[in-house]
């Protein structure tokens, strides 16, 4: 069994050359990594990943947006196989952020349903080459 690698902080990230699973989905050029949404200038809805259309208002005058990085875990579940190289087991949860939207992530740590999470980034697997697998993850706040 291998132990879910530990939150990797931007600094880490420019070191490593990561790659990301989902490229496009977060931008971690910040100070903190951020998931990049869809938001509809028609309506206000928000989609993520960032949608082509307006699931509310069909508009399809989408701008990219930034969502909350803090939320809620709604439910997860510990997934035993994955893809080739990937770190199992590994928690998949359902997070409601704070801005309304619920997404899919990976959880860090023990999870606890209704616990407060706060988005970063991690390793959760190796590519052929050895590179770093990157993606979103979202780990409890004490």
């Amino acid at each position: 069994m291998t132990t879910p690698s530990k939150i990797v902080t931007n600094d880490a990230l420019a070191d490593s050359e990561p790659h990301f699973v989902a490229p496009g989905l977060v931008d971690a050029s910040g100070p903190e990594p951020r998931l990049v949404a869809g938001k509809c200038k028609a309506c206000g809805a928000l989609s993520f990943p960032k949608a082509v259309v307006c699931p509310a208002c069909l508009s399809q005058d989408i701008a990219a947006a930034h969502l909350a990085s803090e939320g809620m875990l709604y439910s997860f579940a510990t997934v035993h196989q994955a893809p080739k190289n990937w770190i199992v087991p590994y928690h998949l949860g359902y997070v409601d952020l704070t801005d309304g939207i619920r997404v899919l992530a990976h959880v860090e740590g023990t999870p606890r349903i209704e616990a407060k999470v706060k988005l970063g980034v991690a390793r959760v697997g190796t590519a052929a080459d050895g590179t770093a697998l990157m993606s979103y993850v979202f780990t409890p706040v004490a």
